[in-house]
């Protein structure tokens, strides 16, 4: 009598994410928001070495959130106008959050959203 048949189990497959190539394979590729990957730095210097530390992880895909509250205006300006041009020259945008506190990213960067509502959280 063959009213209650099994059904045949299915095999459970996993994909990897990083090895994933369907249709938005670029957004699936991480599942950390750009907040997450964000990073924090104080600024305390206005050496070369800083600068370009700050500049390089801009460059590599992640946000910065930098706080110049250590530098004097003139230090801390010249800073924000070499940073500004790294990230305009990226299609990135720069928002000021506090009177020294700034956020800094590409335009890959606030796509997710979460950037985004960051800063309008802190408004």
């Amino acid at each position: 009598m063959g009213l209650f048949k099994r059904k045949a189990k299915k095999k459970l497959e996993f994909t990897e994410y990083a090895n994933y190539k369907g249709k938005d394979a670029k957004k699936r590729a991480s599942l950390l928001t750009s907040f997450d990957r964000m990073e924090y730095m104080i600024v305390t210097d206005n050496s070369q070495e800083t600068l370009f530390k700050i500049c390089d992880t801009i460059l590599a895909g992640k946000a910065v959130l930098a706080n110049f509250d250590k530098l004097d205006a003139r230090d801390a300006n010249d800073m924000l106008a070499f940073i500004s041009g790294v990230v305009y020259a990226k299609h990135g945008e720069v928002y000021k959050l506090d009177q020294k506190l700034f956020l800094f990213g590409r335009k890959e960067e606030y796509e997710d959203g979460s950037l985004y509502q960051y800063v309008e959280d802190t408004k």
